[in-house]
């Protein structure tokens, strides 16, 4: 594809996906080629098929020395706070995936996709920062709640432009554009009633537990975001075939796509121009803020048309925040599904109550039964000697972002008790001061925050749970002004 051709959308995102099995498996076939140097190399079928692809081999591939070279991105590891294990089921150490920092090359392909950006696709390229804009937040915290950079963020805006509504030709949708295997293998729900892909909270964490997986494999960002465009076995293949994993080196040997040889450069390029919109003459400050909202279970399968007159919301209002239901109603899987709501009412009980109890009559009889495969992976119910780490390993999740999903003040957990391995709301919740993680807390964890339009430190200090001096000691601020795009630090949410 040629780098001034308009951004396209991946077709292969997700295809092939590891299980924690198969990176084992697949790491393992690559080492023992290393025993096998002087065989003939056989050619890794296309991304897809399943293990079978390379379990199947006649040869086992010959990178030789290729998968001990010293990793392009240099990634450092990045724990979780430590957790001592003990007989009482608190969690032992969390075994973190390495991470680090997505490494910038200011080549001549990035420099080119920053020129198509920031000149000749402008007025797009700015469409699509005001449509993920609204998302941002929550992905950025997602990302960085479990270990990954937050400049994920704009991988899924080359993939989709942050439009929950589109589709390949490959059949990859949603913000995240997986395929339909890929979604279910990460717990979403894709069938004729419900599609979660296009759910942008749900996606985003089925997207961080699978480039959790690709860079476990590859221990390269750059690498990782190509298999997540390409394959993981076509990117496998290009490694074998280059004998490096560094991606500008396999690129010199043009062993990679065409699509993905470029696929990376444009991530690129847009987290520069990201990083810095006022330099590049963009901004988000006329994006529509996203409204505020909580997961709340409701009988199924009911018509969203009764549910916004249950709840006292326009169809539009609700149809456009839970835009994963194509059929306009609950999936008949289950006797219960949580849709998104408004904050202010889900948090009353009485009035969720009430909803549910008008929702009763209106079920709808006489449809097909389908399996309510996402409301099962929203929970785990945990086993004899299991802990907080182990489970955490197990949802590609770190510990922290777990115990904040269950509202968790210690690691202990017991036997039979049931854990939410899924987000509940789309925006952080305001840090208790009780718990010594508000403001004057020097220990408190803190995250990144991007100012709205309307925004003000007062509102922004109520929401976190914290104070206005406290932000602005946080922030090294001298005054209390701040601007619609501008990112400040707040306390976390744990």
């Amino acid at each position: 594809m040629s780098p001034l051709h308009e951004m396209s959308i991946s077709a292969r995102s997700g295809i092939g996906l590891f299980s924690s099995s198969v990176q084992v498996l697949l790491i393992f076939s690559v080492v023992l080629s290393v025993a096998s140097a002087g065989c003939s190399t056989a050619r890794i079928k296309k991304q897809g098929r399943g293990l079978d692809a390379i379990l199947t081999q006649p040869t086992p591939p010959e990178p030789a020395s290729v998968m001990a070279e010293k990793q392009s991105d240099a990634p450092v590891q990045a724990s979780d706070e430590a957790l001592s294990g003990s007989s009482d089921g608190e969690a032992a150490e969390e075994n973190r995936v390495p991470v680090g920092s997505i490494t910038i090359e200011h080549n001549e392909l990035v420099e080119k996709w920053i020129r198509y950006f920031s000149e000749k696709d402008r007025e797009r390229f700015q469409r699509f920062l005001d449509r993920g804009a609204q998302y941002r937040e929550v992905v950025e915290n997602i990302l960085e709640e479990n270990g990954l950079p937050k400049e994920l963020y704009f991988l899924a805006m080359i993939e989709s432009g942050y439009r929950s509504e589109a589709t390949s030709i490959a059949k990859a949708a949603g913000v995240w554009q997986f395929i339909p295997a890929t979604g279910r293998r990460y717990g979403l729900q894709v069938d004729h009633y419900a599609d979660e892909r296009r759910d942008p909270i749900r996606a985003t964490e089925a997207a961080v537990k699978y480039l959790t997986d690709l860079y476990n494999v590859f221990g390269s960002w750059h690498l990782a975001m190509a298999a997540y465009n390409a394959g993981e076995y076509r990117i496998v293949g290009a490694v074998v075939r280059g004998k490096s994993r560094d991606f500008w080196k396999l690129a010199e040997k043009k062993v990679l796509p065409a699509e993905t040889l470029n696929y990376v450069p444009k991530f690129l390029a847009a987290m520069t121009i990201g990083r810095d919109l006022e330099k590049f003459g963009f901004d988000e400050s006329g994006s529509e803020r996203y409204p505020d909202l909580e997961a709340v279970e409701v009988p199924a399968p009911v018509r969203l048309s009764d549910i916004a007159k249950a709840v006292g919301i326009p169809f539009s209002e609700l149809k456009r925040v839970n835009p994963h239901l194509p059929r306009d109603m609950t999936p008949p899987g289950a006797t219960s599904y949580e849709i998104w709501l408004p904050e202010n009412l889900a948090k009353n009980s009485a009035t969720v109550e009430s909803i549910r109890s008008a929702l009763a009559s209106k079920k709808i009889h006489g449809l097909r039964r389908v399996a309510a495969t996402a409301e099962a992976s929203r929970y785990h119910r945990v086993r004899a000697g299991e802990n907080l780490g182990r489970i955490a390993r197990k949802y590609r999740m770190s510990v922290s972002y777990l115990k904040r999903l269950n509202g968790l003040n210690s690691n202990r957990v017991i036997s039979g008790q049931t854990l939410r391995v899924a987000a509940k709301s789309y925006h952080p919740k305001p840090v208790k001061s009780a718990r010594g993680l508000a403001s004057g807390s020097s220990k408190a964890k803190k995250i990144r925050y991007r100012v709205r339009p309307g925004d003000n430190l007062t509102a922004i200090a109520r929401r976190f749970g914290t104070s206005v001096e406290e932000l602005k000691r946080m922030n090294s601020m001298k005054r209390n002004h701040v601007l619609a795009g501008q990112t400040i630090r707040v306390p976390s949410r744990l």
